[in-house]
């Protein structure tokens, strides 16, 4: 009896010990089968990011090359209006000069006519009839040459005006030739930088849909800190590129040639530093962002100034200069670099053109870029920042 309830509770804890390592099993089973799911699913946000994070970084490329574009055609419509400009004004001295040459030829016409009218109630006397009146023959043959001299004269200024007011006449056509065709290269120029513009858009409504989906996998503020960088990297490097190549101008013997054209770049160089609080903004618009100000998105700060402005205004260069670097740059967009000299720099970004290329020497106050918001920035205007040693400082401290 005592053996049965003992082999009944060994037969107990058997099948105690068979269903514990069943479910166990299962278990287990259930585990790894989570945990295979779940890596999958890691590998395809895994897959997801690096497909975003790819397709984002084409859009970049594009976004780029859509807005070095849009740049190169407004720097061209540019050019476009302000030859149109030009030839108008031709036009209009040209209309006011033909206008003085009618009247002039107006007034040697009746002066004409006189003579002739004179001529025809007094009529000129034949060598005959003076000789007969008695009058010495050498003044009879000065007054005839007289009168023929001022005849010939008069009709010989009579051709030159006609023969002006023709030339007159066909400039005037050429003129107005060039400027119809003037005209319809900036219309198809603007027809052009219509459709690059479309293009831009629909690109940055699709990189606005890949940085939202990226969101949540990617900061905002390591891009924006990113670009900075870059920026500042690139600074230092067109300093250190700056310094090298004016030691090797001063280390290298000049000739004539060369002399002359250091000559000439000195009317452009100027010490920025005396021009604390006489700057002006570059760009006629609203200070929206100011230096050092905290931005709400992400918290970090501003290192120059956003001027909002209408899209396409006049960027001035706010000293003389020269341009070290015009070109496309993730976060700035089109973005123009000025060097001032003694390490002082002024940075114009995020414009829809730029109109000046590296090399170019600027005077204070030239227009060097059009606003926009190329780099992806929400706002028309201009990114303006000045910077010392390749550390920015506050440019309104600097402004008039």
């Amino acid at each position: 009896m005592k053996l049965n309830k003992k082999i009944k509770n060994t037969l107990l804890i058997l099948i105690f010990c068979l269903i514990s390592t069943t479910l166990l099993a299962g278990e287990t089973d259930d585990a790894k089968s989570n945990l295979n799911k779940i890596q999958k699913q890691i590998n395809l946000i895994d897959k997801e990011i690096k497909k975003n994070s790819k397709v984002k970084k084409g859009l970049n490329k594009s976004l780029k090359k859509h807005e070095k574009e849009i740049s190169t055609t407004k720097k061209e419509i540019y050019k476009v209006k302000k030859k149109q400009k030009n030839n108008k004004q031709k036009l209009a001295n040209l209309s006011k000069k033909l206008k003085k040459l009618e009247i002039e030829m107006l007034r040697r016409k009746q002066l004409q006519n006189e003579i002739l009218y004179q001529s025809y109630i007094k009529p000129k006397p034949g060598y005959l009839q003076l000789f007969l009146e008695g009058i010495n023959p050498n003044e009879v043959s000065r007054q005839v040459n007289y009168i023929g001299f001022l005849t010939k004269a008069q009709n010989e200024n009579i051709l030159k005006i006609d023969k002006t007011r023709k030339n007159i006449s066909a400039t005037k056509k050429s003129t107005k030739k060039i400027l119809k065709n003037i005209t319809q290269l900036r219309k198809k120029k603007e027809r052009n930088a219509k459709k690059l513009e479309k293009k831009k858009k629909a690109k940055k409504l699709t990189l606005n849909k890949i940085s939202k989906k990226l969101k949540s996998q990617k900061s905002k503020k390591l891009k924006l800190q990113q670009d900075e960088k870059k920026l500042s990297s690139l600074v230092k490097n067109l300093m250190l590129k700056l310094k090298a190549e004016e030691k090797k101008r001063k280390a290298e013997k000049k000739d004539t040639k060369e002399e002359k054209k250091v000559v000439d770049i000195k009317a452009y160089k100027i010490n920025f530093a005396k021009l604390k609080k006489k700057l002006k903004l570059p760009v006629k618009g609203k200070v929206i962002y100011k230096y050092n100000a905290k931005r709400s998105d992400t918290g970090t700060k501003w290192k120059g100034l956003f001027i909002k402005a209408k899209e396409g205004s006049d960027v001035k260069s706010v000293a003389a200069g020269q341009v070290v670097f015009s070109d496309w740059l993730r976060g700035f967009g089109n973005i123009i670099i000025i060097d001032h000299g003694k390490s002082y720099m002024s940075l114009y970004g995020n414009n829809d053109s730029l109109l000046k290329q590296k090399g170019e020497y600027i005077k204070g106050g030239e227009v060097v870029a059009l606003s926009g918001n190329s780099g992806g920035n929400k706002y028309n205007g201009l990114y303006y920042e000045l910077r010392h040693n390749g550390k920015p400082f506050n440019p309104l401290k600097w402004t008039k």
